[in-house]
């Protein structure tokens, strides 16, 4: 099979546009992936005729809910976890981990100590940036 750049290109919006007669480069990585014309139409579709909260007795929940639980078995089998319940969706990257950070630091006790490198996601490292609290 034949990779074809200009077909990829050509299905994203944002690498098809100029600002001031220049193309935009688009380095920023995960917090600022560019996504497909598919996705946005998806997303309209989704938007525009089901938005709506999990676990309701209506259509639209229904519909979400069937949605969710698709995408969970997808990421399952992409990533070959042992169960669609491994999977987490949130806004993104940076949210979801601050989330896990915060929730797992309540056990943590004086000398526990957490291990990052310089590639880790920022959100991993950013929060230690901070200057360090002495104990008293």
């Amino acid at each position: 099979m034949h990779f074809n750049l200009n077909h990829v290109r050509a299905q994203f919006d944002a690498l098809n546009q100029e600002v001031n007669g220049i193309r935009p480069l688009f380095l920023d990585g995960p917090g600022g992936s560019q996504v497909p014309r598919s996705v946005l139409d998806s997303m309209s579709e989704y938007l525009g005729h089901y938005n709506s909260n999990l676990g309701g007795h209506f259509f639209s929940s229904k519909t979400t809910t069937e949605l969710m639980l698709n995408a969970r078995r997808s990421a399952q089998v992409l990533v070959n976890a042992p169960s669609s319940d491994n999977m987490v969706f949130g806004p993104n990257m940076t949210s979801l981990t601050f989330q896990l950070s915060r929730a797992i630091s309540r056990d943590w006790k004086e000398g526990d100590e957490v291990v990052v490198t310089a590639l880790d996601h920022y959100s991993n490292v950013s929060s230690c940036n901070r200057p360090q609290k002495t104990m008293a």
